[in-house]
């Protein structure tokens, strides 16, 4: 229903061409990275988090389809109990609930609105505690999900961290994945290198993310070949 690679495309050509407030320039993006102070007011460096990737995404959405809803900060279904491992964090009825960062709604015949997606942003390689918790939100939610994860760069062990994160959390709550046709699109972008690579999962797919790096360097994106995954690269277009 929703082309969530082409929005992230879209949203990551977008990023790479905005300014930010330390060295100015002379982008035609409104959009600014805002500054950051470190060390006691001692170092200033430019701020990147998930909330530019989400802002622009959702420009993007608006554009492409006009025909949708949408809504942010997103109360879920189910009530959560959150640890700082998937073990502990879990589906609990004595738990609050959560909150997905941005769902997407059609309206049906009678002017209801209908939940048709859940998606979750995340700048960084996180720890497992902060984007596992994403992925129980969007497995134990009853409609298809979207993961899209933004990192600055990548380096020789970056995605092969970046996997083995998202493959423990995926198989720690694969349990609660109760409807076999549901899907989980997971799209990995990078700021710097200006590439994407994007695949879609059901249940039974979670291999994909069983990736083996026989090289060193594979865990940069710019080595990154499986034939599972689709990648797209800026810098060709």
């Amino acid at each position: 229903m929703i082309d969530i690679p082409e929005l992230s495309k879209k949203a990551l050509s977008r990023l790479v061409q905005m300014d930010n407030v330390i060295n100015g320039g002379y982008s035609n993006e409104q959009l600014i990275f805002p500054l950051k102070i470190q060390d006691g007011g001692k170092k200033e460096i430019v701020r990147i988090s998930e909330q530019e990737l989400r802002f622009l995404f959702i420009e993007e959405f608006k554009i492409k389809y006009p025909n949708l809803y949408y809504s942010i900060e997103t109360p879920t279904t189910w009530k959560f109990s959150f640890g700082k491992t998937v073990e502990t964090c879990i589906v609990d009825d004595n738990g609050q609930s959560a909150s997905h960062d941005m769902c997407v709604f059609e309206k049906n015949v009678t002017n209801h609105y209908v939940r048709k997606m859940n998606i979750e942003f995340k700048y960084r390689n996180s720890g497992i505690e902060k984007s596992g918790k994403d992925i129980l939100k969007l497995i134990a939610e009853e409609q298809d999900g979207a993961f899209i994860h933004l990192l600055k760069n990548t380096n020789s062990k970056t995605l092969s961290s970046v996997f083995t994160k998202l493959l423990k959390s995926f198989l720690g709550y694969q349990a609660l994945w109760t409807n076999e046709n549901k899907t989980i699109q997971v799209v990995i972008l990078s700021l710097e290198q200006k590439k994407l690579i994007h695949c879609e999962l059901r249940k039974s797919d979670l291999h994909k993310l069983a990736i083996y790096f026989s090289s060193s360097q594979v865990g940069d994106i710019n080595k990154f070949e499986n034939g599972n995954w689709t990648i797209v690269d800026l810098n060709k277009n």
